[in-house]
């Protein structure tokens, strides 16, 4: 944690959080100065984490939050408006909790993105920075991919961020968006079962013409990278371009949450 108060005038802070981690990070521009993921096991462990934080990065005049890796539905936005909590309910199941809407015209048309809400972290973020702007990792995440492969129209891609609860997976093809889910099925083989899944509903036989991207919790010689190398041919670990004043030991993790910069 952050100790000391210090002067942060100029500078962002940038949160997410998944209901038992805190990712934050402070940033100005494109160096990020500080980064850290601290242990909150609920709305208290978060509520305290925050306000250590507050204490601590004193002046800064910038901060954007999100839900770390939610569960999520996606629709043309012509399709959705009025019907956010039907259609979460048809792709996700009954939940009691509402849903949050972000839009995006990356993909073609707009697009609405519709998480499923942890109204805690709104309330306890909000509550000590009021102006706090609010972004969606799933689809900050989704975007960067989209971007990254707009050169490359005729490539196959699986994208893929993992968490420390969750991890979002994604297919993309002919510059097009084809597939997206959220799974917590972290343990052995499940999220290369799932990958798999998904390029079989899709009509993908020849996985060797498939590109596999890995950002977030995963090591270059893992267990993971090393069993989607077993399928496919080209398996590569994304690490975010930026400066970091103090790196830290495995940069792939913060790869989502570095793509809501620039910041300041």
């Amino acid at each position: 944690m952050a100790t000391g108060a210090t002067d942060n005038r100029g500078s962002s802070l940038l949160l997410a959080w998944d209901g038992n981690h805190l990712q934050w990070l402070r940033c100005q521009r494109l160096t990020v100065f500080q980064s850290e993921t601290i242990s909150t096991v609920g709305p208290d462990g978060l509520r305290e984490a925050l306000m250590e934080l507050k204490t601590a990065l004193v002046g800064v005049d910038h901060v954007c939050y999100a839900s770390d890796l939610p569960y999520f539905s996606m629709a043309p936005s012509r399709v959705v408006s009025g019907r956010e909590k039907a259609l979460q309910a048809l792709h996700l199941g009954p939940s009691s909790a509402p849903p949050v809407s972000f839009y995006s015209e990356a993909f073609g048309e707009e697009t609405s993105l519709i998480e499923q809400d942890d109204a805690r972290l709104k309330d306890e973020v909000e509550s000590l920075w009021p102006m706090a702007k609010r972004a969606s990792m799933a689809l900050t995440f989704l975007e960067w991919v989209m971007r990254e492969m707009r050169t490359q129209s005729s490539l196959s891609c699986v994208a893929i961020h993992v968490g420390h609860e969750r991890a979002l997976m994604s297919l993309f093809a002919r510059g097009e968006l084809m597939w997206s889910m959220t799974t917590d099925d972290l343990a052995g083989d499940g999220i290369l079962y799932h990958v798999v899944n998904g390029l079989t509903r899709q009509g993908y036989s020849d996985k060797a013409e498939i590109e596999v991207w890995f950002t977030g919790r995963v090591q270059e010689e893992g267990e993971l990278m090393q069993g989607f190398r077993r399928f496919f041919n080209r398996v590569e670990l994304k690490v975010p371009e930026v400066e970091w004043k103090d790196g830290p030991e495995a940069p792939q993790e913060w790869a989502t949450l570095t793509r809501l910069m620039p910041c300041g």
